[in-house]
């Protein structure tokens, strides 16, 4: 297996290791999970990523940071993925 490096906001990775702690799995697994299933990303592109940080800001009148936005829209992605995770899991 080829070892990836990555760096990640703080509340992303609270937010991984706790789903993995929640299904009992390591977080590297939750993650190549993530990112090998397509059932559980959703099928999910960068441009399906991009456009829900533009819509997020949007409707918060741009309050909120392009990190602040990609921060939240990344948060609900991992909650979605995680919770078909589970749900195949059991």
């Amino acid at each position: 297996m080829k070892r990836v490096e990555t760096y990640l906001p703080e509340d992303i990775a609270k937010r991984l290791s706790e789903q993995a702690e929640s299904i009992g799995v390591k977080r590297s697994e939750l993650i190549r999970d993530l990112l090998n299933d397509t059932q559980t990303s959703f099928n999910i592109t960068p441009d399906d990523y991009n456009r829900a940080v533009v819509r997020v800001r949007k409707r918060c009148g741009n309050l909120l940071g392009r990190h602040q936005a990609e921060s939240l829209v990344a948060s609900v992605f991992t909650e979605f993925s995680g919770a078909s995770l589970r749900a195949a899991k059991n």
